[in-house]
C-alpha cells in the first residue's frame, strides 16, 4: 500500500437519483447547497460556489473570485477531478466518482495527497467532508 492509500479520506453516500442528477447536483449546481457560511474562503462575504470544466471556485457579494483548485478531470456525468488549493493544504487532489447502483447512485470522494498536512488539518477535512455531502444528498432529494 503507498503512503497516500494511508492518509486519503474517503467517503461515499448514496442518492436516490440516476447518475445524471447526482452529477447535475454536485457539479452544475454547485452553490445550491454547498455550505458557504461554514465551508468557505469568505464566510458571510461568499455569494456561490462554482465547479466548471476549468475550475473550482467561490464567488464573493463583491465579485471578486476566489479559487478552491483546478480541475484536472471532466467526464460528466461519472468523474471529475481538481486540485485543492485553499490555505495551508494546498497540493492535495479531490476525485468524486458517480456510480450508478441499484436504484440510484453511489458518490464516492476521495481527498488525497495529505502526507504532508497535519492531523487536525486530515481530521477537519475528514469532519467537513461528512457534513458537506450531506448538504448533497439533502439537496439531491427530489420533493415528494
Amino acid at each position: 500500500m503507498n503512503v497516500d492509500a494511508l492518509y486519503a479520506i474517503r467517503k461515499d453516500v448514496f442518492v436516490r437519483a440516476p447518475v445524471e442528477r447526482a452529477w447535475d447536483v454536485f457539479a452544475e449546481r454547485l452553490g445550491d447547497w454547498w455550505p458557504l457560511a461554514t465551508h468557505s474562503l469568505g464566510g458571510e462575504r461568499a455569494e456561490t460556489a462554482m465547479l466548471t470544466p476549468e475550475r473550482i471556485y467561490e464567488r464573493w457579494a463583491d465579485g471578486a473570485e476566489h479559487t478552491w483548485g483546478r480541475v484536472l478531470v471532466w467526464e460528466p456525468p461519472h468523474r471529475v477531478v481538481f486540485t485543492w488549493e485553499v490555505g495551508e493544504d494546498s497540493g492535495n487532489e479531490v476525485e468524486v466518482v458517480f456510480v450508478p447502483e441499484g436504484e440510484g447512485t453511489r458518490v464516492e470522494l476521495e481527498h488525497r495527497g495529505w502526507e504532508s498536512g497535519t492531523r487536525e488539518s486530515w481530521e477537519s477535512y475528514d469532519g467537513g467532508w461528512a457534513q458537506v455531502l450531506a448538504r448533497f444528498v439533502d439537496s439531491v432529494r427530489e420533493p415528494e
